[in-house]
């Protein structure tokens, strides 16, 4: 099977392509705001280091959000048009469960990782996931919340709590109210990427039946928690 990913929810723009399995291509870029000019290059660059045309695409996989509305939306869009025009499979992958799955090679059974994305103000996208011997599953629902609602939304933690995103550092000092052993992973040194979630993605394939192309859209996961703003007859 050949798949190719792509991951576009945060300011990380990327494309990975993967045969059988095996990484054969991926290319990165680290910049906001380039999504609507460089993705389509970006795919094109990782087929042609692939060896792979546009037909021979079985699969195609996505970061579903939540993160980034127009990262998103470029990302959905670009996803849907390769998946159409190659006959392909379209699925989507939760993006702070891709973040987190990147965390678990260095975590341990137990731990908890919690992926954190800025949602502006004093507010964060949030997802955690305990660690398993070979996986990551949900701890706590993804969830827009205020940052001072984050140890409630977590719960108890029985082991090392690792947080990872761009909005982990203004959520560390809130968080260590559980007491739980702590450590924060740099986003520099693990920014997003378009390889976990074509790993991810071949995982939901082997389970579950694809998403529906006509029908698929972003997991936005709406600021319920938004403050409005303040009347300007008061």
């Amino acid at each position: 099977m050949i798949l190719l990913a792509l991951e576009t929810a945060t300011a990380t723009c990327g494309a990975a392509v993967l045969r059988e399995g095996r990484v054969v291509a991926q290319a990165h870029l680290h910049r906001p705001r380039v999504h609507s000019e460089r993705l389509t290059p970006l795919v094109e660059d990782v087929l042609r280091h692939a060896d792979a045309s546009s037909a021979e695409l079985d699969a195609v996989a996505v970061s579903e959000g939540p993160g980034s509305y127009t990262g998103l939306r470029i990302g959905v869009s670009t996803a849907k048009g390769w998946a159409l025009s190659a006959d392909a499979a379209l699925v989507g992958v939760p993006t702070l469960e891709a973040y987190a799955a990147r965390v678990r090679p260095m975590a341990a059974p137990g731990d908890v990782v919690c992926a954190l994305l800025d949602a502006r103000r004093d507010e964060v996208y949030a997802g955690a996931y305990r660690v398993t011997t070979d996986d990551v599953t949900e701890h706590a629902p993804t969830k827009a919340l205020p940052v001072e609602a984050l140890p409630d939304w977590m719960g108890g933690v029985p082991g090392r709590l690792w947080l990872v995103g761009d909005g982990a550092p203004k959520s560390r000092e809130t968080l260590a109210a559980l007491d739980a052993p702590q450590t924060l992973v740099p986003s520099d040194e693990l920014p997003p990427s378009a390889v976990r979630v074509a790993r991810r993605g071949r995982q939901r394939l082997a389970a579950e039946d694809p998403d529906d192309v006509a029908t698929f859209e972003p997991l936005y996961v709406k600021d319920v928690h938004a403050t409005p703003a303040p009347s300007p007859f008061a």
